[in-house]
């Protein structure tokens, strides 16, 4: 891959998804609408005439670099290849299409239609995995609503088809909660109604390969930490670390993503997918939660941890199908390592959004140690975690240098060589002095 000599356009708001990469792939151009580098990362280009508006989606912003008059020279220049996103759309099908890119991600359409947290559950029956008790249905009002899933008993979580699952999934215990989420549930789509279970969250990678599913080991998921987030159920960061969970846990998540993988394989879908897993603590039951058909937050993590460094990120695995480069690989072997606890090391990372009502200023990427004091002080410039040491912790910026950062925004990343939370649902105390270190710096 380091070899590879067909350009890959890596197109997207900032670097998050393809961090480390450029050490891998050879041949790789990273187009992005901000440099949260701060012009000290050798391989970003940024267009001068460019004005990122943080309030776009990241669909938009692509589609606005793909029209921009600079990116267009820049890929004239460099020639026709593949490109590489996170979120996209048809628009972005046609501009890159335009371009002479092709895509290296399955078409949108099927993508849209198998991320649907309706569809995601009809794929699973279909592939003999598990959901948490659930019925699908159009709401109009509260009764239906308690009529249809009156088997269901009497705390529900209610979730829209697409969307951010903290903005997009509903706690309904009685009318009341109902009628403060009436508009989105009664919007006219396929609700996804759940018995409300108590529940850790875990999730994992694969890709299809025409070897098979390559499967990462299973993470820790974490959601709605109140020190840095302010939804209920959003995602707040993963933990990768030996022993998270039991090896029957660990057999059965590999498994459930190798089934949904090859019934995905069946509806024309390859590469990269996320499926994220509900364990019911009360029955120490593990179900599917949802899937991403796409890169996810957490891809950075996997793709710099050790493990990937001693074996090989699971981002190559994807663009060599989509290159149709030859290769030979043993999944069976690969998927038990990758299960096994002695083949990982702890990397853990948070995903900080502003969680106050004043605004807050971008913090520069790079890493950071903390003083005796509590302060915490950058150290030194760097483009990925991977040399991060014991004591420090490698600092993501996703917003550019002149953004003023509102409440609910996103203010980076931090990545960290242990644990950050003590259960899954509380953050060690380390962590809090992190985040709080990391919050005083970015006050306005």
């Amino acid at each position: 891959m380091r070899q590879n000599t067909t350009p890959i356009y890596f197109i997207d708001w900032c670097l998050f998804t393809a961090l480390g990469m450029e050490n891998e792939i050879g041949t790789l151009h990273l187009i992005c609408a901000i440099d949260t580098f701060d012009g000290l990362h050798p391989n970003i280009f940024t267009p001068k005439s460019f004005t990122y508006n943080h309030s776009l989606t990241c669909e938009e912003t692509l589609n606005a670099l793909l029209r921009n008059e600079e990116v267009i020279q820049y890929i004239q220049k460099h020639g026709k290849g593949k490109l590489l996103t996170w979120l996209l759309d048809e628009t972005t099908e046609r501009l890159a299409a335009e371009l002479g890119l092709e895509i290296a991600l399955p078409p949108v359409a099927i993508r849209h239609q198998w991320d649907n947290k309706a569809n995601t559950n009809r794929l699973a029956e279909l592939a003999g995995v598990p959901c948490v008790p659930y019925v699908l249905a159009f709401v109009a009002d509260y009764a239906q609503l308690r009529r249809v899933s009156a088997h269901l008993g009497t705390h529900l979580v209610v979730q829209m088809p697409h969307g951010l699952g903290g903005q997009t999934t509903f706690f309904i215990s009685d009318e009341a909660d109902f009628e403060k989420h009436r508009s989105d549930i009664t919007s006219g789509a396929e609700m996804k109604i759940m018995t409300r279970i108590h529940c850790l969250g875990a999730s994992l990678e694969a890709c299809i390969t025409r070897h098979g599913v390559v499967v990462s080991p299973l993470l820790v998921e974490l959601i709605g930490i109140k020190e840095i987030n302010i939804y209920k159920g959003g995602w707040s960061g993963d933990e990768l670390y030996a022993n998270a969970f039991s090896e029957p846990m660990r057999l059965a998540a590999q498994e459930y993503a190798i089934k949904m993988g090859e019934q995905l394989r069946k509806v024309g879908y390859k590469g990269y997918f996320q499926p994220d897993f509900l364990i019911d603590t009360d029955t120490n039951t593990l179900y599917l939660g949802e899937m991403n058909l796409r890169f996810s937050g957490f891809t950075p993590l996997i793709n710099n941890a050790l493990m990937a460094q001693r074996e090989m990120p699971l981002l190559l695995l994807h663009l060599a199908e989509w290159l149709e480069m030859e290769y030979d690989l043993d999944i069976k072997t690969l998927n038990h390592r990758w299960m096994t606890p002695q083949s990982i090391d702890t990397l853990s990372f948070l995903h900080l959004k502003n969680i106050y009502n004043t605004l807050a200023k971008p913090m520069a990427t790079g890493i950071y140690r903390m003083n005796s004091d509590g302060k915490v002080i950058w150290m030194r410039s760097e483009m990925n975690p991977q040399s991060l040491k014991a004591d420090e912790i490698f600092w993501f910026s996703t917003a550019g240098k002149a953004s003023k950062i509102e409440r609910g925004d996103e203010l980076g990343a931090l990545f960290i060589r242990s644990r950050v939370t003590t259960d899954g649902k509380h953050l060690t105390e380390t962590a809090k002095a992190w985040v709080t270190g990391l919050m005083m710096n970015n006050e306005l």
